[in-house]
């Protein structure tokens, strides 16, 4: 399948939003929390495109395919991970042997995040591409290939999460910031993503209803009121751990909302077609090639730029502009020298049997 310059654009925003929030330019409410949901929203949605159209792409589901889907994530996420890590341990060597929580992603549960903030995401997601397409081949392999008892598969295990997690708070009381980062209770949010590449697959009718400008004008409205509840809840007073549901079934709801906005982003959200504008395409595209390296680069970047330039006495946000530009220069360089010289290797030896390449 061809870009989607609409996955791109959100991909490109996202990161924006992110980086601005880091460098202390969107100070107050969080925004750039919705946008990390829609990162992983969409990871589950391109994610889920390319293990159904495999283990579906023939009468049996082969265990080649679940090896082939796994060859071709850890090339896409491991080499510029590890590069990331290691470069930060050369420069910072006190977490010594504890640098393994993050060699294996258990930071989140077992270490702490202080040493690369920015890896919590990842965990996140490298467990999801880990576990679920697993649970998927098990499942589609030796219970059911049919695609309805797929579907309520995929919906009881976002229920038992959400399940799970509301005992966990109930027992626990549980802050919603120590919920965010938890990997077992974060999964129904890629999932959701995972629910909404089946129905793109196999129930193309509603699929198509939902790719209309009418359904996604509706869904923006529903995006846009839950954000403004948050933002109620969150502003002045951040209340967001004296209500029940906001720690439980909010992940969910939250992924629901985003959910609904993606078949319209995903194929209807066209490049500007003035020649004029061209530049901006440009710009959108690079930003979501560049996103991975731009979100695990900007606050390192930012961290040295404060420190060379901290005796000089410039504004803080002109240090935050001088180390944007070399996060931009910096991830273009890794993308260009590690990250596309792995995906041609990836391609080589391991080519993709589905459409929706990542």
């Amino acid at each position: 399948m061809k870009r989607s310059f609409g996955i791109d654009l959100v991909r490109a925003l996202s990161i924006l939003l992110v980086i601005l929030r880091h460098y202390g330019y969107t100070p107050g409410f969080n925004v750039g929390y919705y946008a990390i949901e829609y990162l992983f929203v969409i990871s589950g949605f391109l994610i889920g495109q390319i293990l159904f159209n495999d283990f579906y792409s023939s009468d049996t589901i082969e265990p080649s395919s679940l090896k082939r889907f796994m060859i071709r994530r850890w090339f896409r996420i491991l080499p510029l991970y590890y590069f990331a890590i290691f470069l930060k341990f050369a420069f910072d060597p006190s977490i010594g042997w504890n640098i393994l929580y993050y060699v294996f992603f258990l930071q989140n549960h077992f270490y702490g995040i202080t040493f690369y903030p920015e890896t919590w995401t990842l965990v996140i997601d490298e467990w999801f591409y880990l576990v679920i397409p697993v649970m998927l081949f098990l499942f589609m392999r030796f219970v059911s290939f049919k695609k309805g008892a797929v579907a309520m598969f995929i919906v009881g295990i976002i229920i038992l999460i959400n399940v799970l997690r509301t005992i966990w708070v109930y027992k626990t009381d549980t802050h919603w910031e120590g919920l965010t980062g938890n990997v077992p209770f974060r999964q129904d949010t890629l999932l959701m993503g995972v629910i909404l590449a089946f129905v793109k697959m196999h129930y193309k009718e509603v699929f198509k209803k939902m790719n209309t400008a009418g359904f996604f004008a509706f869904s923006m409205l529903v995006f846009i009121g839950y954000v403004l509840v948050m933002y109620m809840i969150r502003t002045p007073t951040d209340n967001i751990n004296q209500h029940f549901w906001t720690r439980t079934i909010n992940f969910s709801l939250c992924s629901f909302v985003i959910v609904i906005t993606l078949p319209y982003i995903e194929n209807s959200i066209n490049a500007l077609k003035p020649k004029a504008l061209g530049i901006v395409n440009s710009m959108v595209v690079w930003g979501s090639k560049l996103s991975y390296a731009l979100y695990l680069m900007h606050d390192q970047i930012l961290v040295a730029t404060q420190t060379v330039f901290e005796s000089l006495n410039i504004d803080v946000k002109l240090i935050g502009i001088i180390a944007f530009a070399f996060t931009v220069l910096a991830s273009y360089l890794l993308y260009q020298f590690l990250e596309k010289k792995c995906l041609i290797i990836r391609d080589k030896y391991f080519p993709d049997r589905s459409y929706a390449k990542q």
